[in-house]
């Protein structure tokens, strides 16, 4: 892949379920350092984009480009460039967080503990929970492995779906401070669907907001540092944007 390449272009995405659409006419592009926060309100269509854009649901218009290459055309080749982390709660519960890692690795052709940023499981208070059962673990820890399998080895797009959700403080602070290095090294990018507007204020380069399953706003860096001058900075701003959608 040539590192000037963008890891994620997005062009006229149209996705669904059966013949219904949830989201339409969606154009994106995810450079290597940048964090893009995807915000919107329940049923905006966050998740079944993601789903979209992972090659997780056929997309009923567009194209998915993943640094260069067409999902639709060598998914397997496409799919090896970003890591996704899964909802904890369909993780397999009969496995290990062990076996999970093991798993993974074996479909990336890495080991089982090929980190970007050296070890996490210690930092993420894992190693107790590596050998119990997924389903016997608690839905913080199941992100925390999950979180785990899409850092291994260290793929230059990490997609998360709510994956800071369910984390205590100190994990939640751990996690993003490994994205942020990641996002410093110049050689990754990071999607985050949140609902945590402070956590997109705070990390995010970029910010775009579904509404009916389109992009309805998007705010660059300089426009992020201005809204932070505001009164009541970036989540007030997103507040109003929100309150707006519901009337």
């Amino acid at each position: 892949m040539n590192e000037s390449t963008a890891l994620l272009t997005v062009s006229g995405l149209g996705a669904g379920y059966g013949r219904t659409r949830i989201v339409s006419d969606v154009d994106l592009r995810v450079e290597r350092g940048s964090w893009h926060g995807l915000l919107g309100a329940n049923g905006s269509g966050k998740s079944t984009l993601l789903k979209a854009i992972t090659g997780q649901i056929r997309l009923q218009e567009g194209q998915v480009l993943v640094g260069g290459i067409d999902m639709a055309v060598a998914p397997e080749q496409a799919k090896s460039l970003f890591g996704y982390a899964v909802d904890g709660a369909d993780l397999p519960e009969g496995l290990t967080g062990e076996q999970y890692l093991g798993l993974v690795a074996s479909i990336r052709g890495c080991r089982a503990d090929d980190w970007p940023c050296g070890d996490i499981i210690a930092p993420l208070s894992l190693s107790r929970w590596m050998k119990a059962r997924i389903g016997d673990c608690s839905l913080g820890t199941r992100m925390k492995i999950s979180l785990a399998g899409a850092l291994l080895s260290g793929p230059p797009l990490l997609i998360l779906d709510e994956s800071l959700n369910g984390l205590d403080p100190v994990a939640n602070w751990r996690v993003r401070q490994i994205l942020a290095e990641l996002i410093r090294s110049g050689r990754h990018a990071v999607i985050l669907s949140t609902h945590m507007v402070e956590t997109v204020a705070a990390s995010c380069t970029d910010v775009i907001f579904l509404e009916g399953g389109r992009i309805t706003h998007r705010w660059g860096p300089e426009q992020l540092q201005a809204a932070q001058r505001e009164a009541g900075g970036f989540e007030a701003l997103v507040m109003r944007t929100l309150e707006k959608g519901l009337h």
